[in-house]
């Protein structure tokens, strides 16, 4: 009963029945950055805002990285980038419980705001709660629950922030290599399906699309040469995570050491079916991640997804290949096209050294045996095709 008073009242804006209510003096309002979880979606860490009012027994979050599992079409909208995240409230006691469950830290700023400042900050978020707002089109760099949190500050001051954090000479994928480094599977993935759009810099500004960089960027910013926010405080302090990521296990030690025992087994045992059987895998699995790299760069709204130079080896058509590699002659177009892919694939390796990260370091491995995979598919093609015309003409 301590927080019903305003949360009654924030449910009744939901539905757009009630107008905004007045804080007191004493309400404060802070900016909460959790930091990563576990989970695909928390990898990057959170961003919430807290509006604490002693005086209307209030403690409320307001928390811009929600999303409904039952909308329909679910998956196929998350992987368009169509996916709509919304603003939702809820007590603070339950917000912190949650992060503490998932044994993740948060951390709290406390806003300088005057009356006015956070009386407009709160009608805003208000207005942003109500059914025909709370809902937005989620955007991982340009639009999520970090920089809604940061653009509804600066909307609440009619002075300009002067955000003083040190320029990182970053970019993006530096900033999101600095999460991924624990999870380099996921690393691989993510590197293999975004574009080059990727190693844009990203100023200052653009770096506050993360949370820690918001954290730090608030701890360094100043309006009228006052502070903006208060130093981070700790409300829940994690145990120290466990990020130690075996290196037998990492992709590059994979990819490499599966590339070298399958070429000396294929040159070892010269074995027709297993030849096949390693082709049709490959192209199978390079083709499939080539219809993906196909459809995030032309059919999604996904920042950074093109231009892909992962296409030079996982290409869609691969998979039209398929059928013909068992095949003992293969067909003119079919010939042409390995041709073609084998010099896409060799044209591969130095873009992995001009244009980092192009092609993720674990990749090349896999470059390297599809060029192999194509010249022994095509030198068949050539001994069969010899050996039948050899018979013919005797």
């Amino acid at each position: 009963m301590k927080y019903l008073t305003l949360l009654l009242s924030v449910i009744m804006i939901g539905y757009g029945e009630s107008k905004a209510f007045p804080l007191s003096k004493e309400a404060e309002i802070s900016i909460l950055t959790c930091s990563p979880g576990t989970e695909l979606y928390s990898l990057f860490g959170h961003t919430a805002i807290r509006v604490y009012d002693s005086s209307n027994h209030t403690d409320l979050v307001f928390n811009y990285g929600t999303f409904d599992f039952s909308t329909p079409h679910f998956y196929l909208k998350y992987a368009q980038g169509l996916l709509p995240y919304q603003l939702t409230v809820g007590e603070f006691p339950h917000f912190l419980a949650s992060y503490k469950e998932e044994q993740r830290t948060v951390y709290s700023q406390k806003l300088h705001l005057d009356s006015v400042q956070k009386q407009k900050m709160f009608d805003l978020l208000l207005e942003n709660y109500r059914p025909e707002n709370r809902s937005y089109l989620y955007n991982f760099l340009w639009d999520n629950c970090t920089t809604r949190s940061r653009d509804i500050l600066a909307r609440s001051i009619h002075d300009t922030i002067e955000w003083k954090i040190a320029d990182k000479s970053k970019s993006f994928w530096n900033l999101l290599d600095e999460y991924l480094k624990a999870s380099p599977w996921v690393q691989w993935g993510i590197h293999s399906i975004l574009g080059q759009g990727g190693n844009r810099k990203a100023d200052t500004y653009q770096t506050m699309f993360l949370p820690d960089y918001l954290m730090q960027g608030l701890n360094t910013a100043f309006i009228r040469e006052h502070p903006l926010a208060g130093k981070a405080e700790i409300l829940y302090e994690a145990p120290p995570a466990k990020n130690d990521y075996p290196w037998y296990i990492h992709p590059i030690f994979i990819f490499a050491v599966s590339t070298f025992i399958l070429i000396f087994l294929l040159q070892k045992l010269k074995c027709t079916f297993f030849l096949n059987t390693i082709a049709i895998l490959l192209f199978l699995f390079s083709g499939i991640l080539g219809c993906l790299i196909v459809f995030l760069g032309g059919f999604t709204a996904h920042p950074i997804t093109a231009p892909n130079w992962n296409i030079l080896w996982a290409n869609p058509l691969n998979l039209v290949v398929i059928p013909f590699i068992i095949r003992k002659i293969l067909p003119r177009f079919i010939q042409i096209y390995l041709k073609i892919y084998l010099i896409l694939l060799i044209a591969a390796i130095p873009a992995w050294f001009l244009l980092q990260p192009a092609v993720p370091m674990a990749s090349v491995s896999l470059i390297v045996l599809m060029i192999y995979l194509c010249t022994k598919i095509r030198n068949k093609s050539k001994s069969s095709m010899n050996t039948t015309n050899t018979t013919y003409n005797n």
